[in-house]
């Protein structure tokens, strides 16, 4: 049978293993025709079949074949590498910034690498003969070679990893993908590097359309324009927490307190300020009302407004008042002229809502305020318990239940009345819990009352609760940086809260496109007085 073999012998009549060895040479011979160089690696491709073929389970399959690839890989794009350096055309001189003339040229060569191994860049070095003045490298500009030593694909990757998990996860997850061991210090100076240019980005990021909602009669009008803050700490380095913080857990520690006392914190932890800003769209259908909310059936999923275009902003260093004035930023970016209805959703945290006040003030905007509704149903809960049997939760929860329905039908001050009623008529023990729980909720209600406007906020489809950015606070905070055993520096927490903020915005690849261009001209385009084209520079056609 033409091209059977039979004994151990080609079809030609000759051993298998001399037929083998004939083909490999013509594999590589062809190889070398389309580029010199490239025949042994179009061997390696034959090899590792033969190799794959050979095994028997998919696992050794699989692993031969992505160890084999990357090595390929690795190996092309050395190739590629070298050609383009062959190519690269020398310069008669290149003026920097500073106005140095380097007119001497030089080999020279660096090591980037990649995600696929590290790879070696040759290039010219154009010198001064003044001594102190950096060499020139036209050639890293062309390449965009970044300083740190590491390529983007490999700096994205790496900032992916260690967001989703600790740096020694994301050590790991690297070494596994690529086959290259990077160092946890290395990892941070990664993420570091990734965020350096977050606040600019925000700044400049592009505005998302306002969605338009239809009426009942047709007319259109933009959707709310939401917005919200909150805090959660962070367990800090002894050096990064703040003065007052440092202090306190000083004084314990000279103290030799082992034992946290009732009400008291470990003083090891900062607080992040987290802010969001959304667009939100009106459930479907009839505007929700009180019984809606309270009394839905159990298992019937709630109606609720929709966010869109989230955008989030998060700080360590920030104080609230920074980060609502970022988040009052934003809002303006999306509503200049001032045309929109702005919701501020607070927690009833005095200094939020004061905060919120005082920057729609300066905006000339008026703004409503409204307390998350989940934090009353908490007070009315803790109330609600001094006026019923201990133990009956049903008839706790009927009691919440309808001072609920009177609250976000309008009726707050009624519900302070009959909370003071029920206690004038059966008074809770003097210095008691039932007591001191009695008498925070109505001072809560009463001091809140402003931001209790629940029947307006239902009728125009508004949202009534702090869900975003309570969800936020546990995502973009408390699963990265809450690991247990992290201690997080200032710089190294800010960075990783802003691109997670970053990417919980949906802004991850638009962030890292800008960002690479930046470091373009920031680490060599504006280290030249009138770069040469690379298309010049490299001898390539235009």
């Amino acid at each position: 049978m033409e091209g059977y073999a039979v004994d151990g012998l080609a079809a030609s009549g000759e051993p298998a293993g001399l037929a083998a060895d004939r083909g490999l040479a013509e594999l590589e011979a062809a190889g070398n025709a389309v580029a010199p160089g490239l025949g042994p690696l179009v061997v390696r491709v034959a090899v590792m079949y033969e190799g794959a073929a050979g095994a028997v389970l998919l696992d050794d399959m699989e692993r031969l074949a992505v160890e084999e690839s990357r090595k390929i890989g690795l190996g092309a794009l050395q190739l590629a590498m070298d050609a383009q350096a062959d190519a690269e055309m020398p310069l008669p001189g290149l003026t920097g910034a500073d106005g140095e003339r380097r007119g001497c040229r030089e080999k020279s060569a660096t090591t980037v690498v990649t995600m696929l191994g590290r790879v070696r860049v040759r290039r010219i070095a154009y010198r001064s003969r003044k001594k102190g003045v950096a060499d020139l490298h036209w050639r890293d500009a062309v390449l965009n070679l970044p300083p740190c030593g590491h390529s983007w694909q490999l700096q994205r990757f790496a900032e992916m990893a260690c967001r989703a998990g600790s740096f020694q996860d994301g050590h790991e997850i690297v070494l596994a993908a690529t086959g290259v061991s990077t160092g946890k210090r290395q990892l941070e100076e990664i993420v570091a590097r990734a965020a350096a240019g977050a606040e600019e980005f925000a700044r400049d990021r592009p505005v998302p359309d306002a969605p338009v909602i239809t009426g009942p009669g047709g007319e259109e009008r933009p959707a709310v324009l939401g917005m919200s803050a909150d805090a959660k700490g962070v367990s800090m380095r002894p050096d990064a927490l703040r003065a007052e913080t440092a202090r306190k857990a000083a004084k314990r520690d000279r103290k030799g307190d082992k034992r946290l006392g009732s009400g008291e914190k470990q003083a090891k932890k900062r607080m992040a300020e987290t802010g969001a800003v959304f667009d939100s769209l009106p459930p479907d259908g009839e505007p929700r009302t009180p019984q809606d909310i309270m009394l839905r059936p159990a298992g019937q999923p709630p109606r609720t407004p929709q966010a869109l275009n989230k955008w989030y902003t998060c700080g360590i260093t920030a104080t609230c008042a920074e980060v609502i004035a970022q988040v009052m930023a934003e809002a303006g970016r999306r509503d200049p002229e001032l045309q929109r209805d702005w919701l501020a959703l607070v927690d009833g945290n005095a200094h939020q809502i004061e905060c919120f006040q005082n920057e729609a003030a300066e905006r000339g905007k008026a703004i409503t305020v409204l307390i998350d509704f989940i934090h009353v149903i908490e007070y009315l809960r803790k109330a609600a318990l001094a006026f019923t049997p201990p133990g009956d939760t049903r008839a706790t929860e009927d009691q919440v239940t309808a001072w609920g329905l009177d609250i976000l039908a309008g009726n707050s001050r009624g519900v302070i009345a009959g909370i003071t009623a029920r206690a004038a008529a059966d008074p809770p023990r003097p210095g008691g819990e039932h007591a001191k729980n009695i008498r925070k909720t109505t001072h809560y209600l009463q001091a809140k009352e402003p931001f209790l406007g629940y029947p307006a906020a239902l009728a125009k489809g508004w949202p009534i609760a702090t869900g975003i950015i309570e969800g936020a606070c546990r995502h973009i905070i408390g699963d990265r940086l809450g690991i247990t055993g992290a201690r997080w520096s200032l710089a190294g927490a800010q960075a990783m809260l802003w691109m997670r903020a970053i990417a919980a915005s949906s802004d991850l690849p638009a962030y890292w496109n800008w960002h690479i261009a930046r470091e373009h001209h920031r680490n060599h385009l504006s280290k030249l007085q009138n770069p040469p084209t690379p298309q010049h520079a490299l001898g390539l056609a235009a």
